[in-house]
């Protein structure tokens, strides 16, 4: 039997189409050797948040095979624009890839332009418990050989990720956190972490894990509130210690934890700051995407 394909639809270098017809080419290097950067965002009241810092961070990421800006941030909202009259009653999570195209010449060479692809799904929202219950996640130690290449980079190759995520839904968690060889943690493996001591956010170093774009919104937000904020290497002694534990990714927002491997985090329950912090950075969004979408006149 074939499986139903998910609701929702793409556009392929400039083509919109339905994601049951959507196809790419199996020599394209994305698929053949996993070259790809993407990036992941969502829309407030239709419009995307933080588009132009997903965009930056997209054409940064390519750069590293030599794959230079494919589209302006006014062509990408009137793309999502056409998508979001597709689905006009759900918030969109939208998905942006692109890779070097199809192979030619030797390993890597390419035979034609680079690869670009903005897919558009309904947002499901978090289920409740979530909000009303907390997360729980585990630790996974990265032996050398598993270490990511690229770690300041959002790259398709998430090889690395797979059996800590695996692990996790064995554990019944929601996340995998990296705990580094050198004992020091870094990130989870589709979110930042942060942790809260008295007044104090604390959240790994940028050269460890993805320079989050959610992670560098909340920190005014937070300072905004009265916490104090900062950059420190990060053990699982302190994991462990935390009055709070966050996590945070574009769809995400940010999300309280309330268990590591087993461990409660304080009393086991959420915390006094997260449901401000959160409560604050939701308006946030909605007010910057609305900001935005002005701005750029969509």
């Amino acid at each position: 039997m074939t499986p139903p394909h998910p609701a929702g639809h793409c556009v392929i270098n400039g083509q919109l189409l339905p994601l049951a017809e959507a196809r790419i080419s199996p020599l394209d290097l994305g698929f053949l050797r996993g070259i790809g950067v993407f990036e992941t965002l969502r829309t407030y009241d239709g419009h995307p948040h933080a588009l132009a810092d997903h965009l930056q961070r997209l054409w940064q990421a390519a750069r590293v095979f030599g794959v230079s800006e494919l589209f302006s941030e006014r062509e990408a909202r009137a793309w999502i624009r056409a998508l979001r009259q597709l689905c006009p009653d759900s918030e969109l999570h939208i998905n942006i890839i692109v890779t070097p195209g199809i192979v030619g010449e030797g390993v890597f060479g390419t035979s034609g332009p680079a690869t670009w692809v903005l897919i558009a799904r309904p947002l499901r929202p978090h289920p409740a418990a979530f909000y009303e219950q907390g997360l729980t996640v585990i630790t996974h130690r990265v032996a050398a050989e598993e270490q990511r290449i690229f770690p300041t980079l959002k790259t398709t190759s998430y090889v690395s990720g797979f059996v800590p995520l695996a692990r996790a839904r064995a554990a019944a968690a929601h996340e995998a956190l990296y705990v580094l060889p050198d004992g020091c943690l870094s990130e989870g493996v589709t979110s930042n972490v942060l942790l809260r001591r008295g007044d104090w956010v604390s959240t790994p170093p940028a050269h460890r894990c993805l320079p989050g774009i959610t992670l560098s919104r909340l920190r005014p937000i937070a300072e905004s509130l009265g916490l104090r904020w900062r950059s420190a290497e990060l053990q699982l002694a302190d994991l462990y210690s935390a009055d709070e534990v966050w996590l945070s990714s574009s769809l995400r927002e940010v999300l309280p934890v309330v268990r590591v491997d087993d461990r409660p985090i304080g009393d086991g329950r959420i915390g006094a700051w997260w449901p401000r912090l959160h409560a604050a950075y939701r308006q946030h969004c909605l007010e910057s995407a609305r900001a935005e979408a002005a701005a750029a006149g969509a």
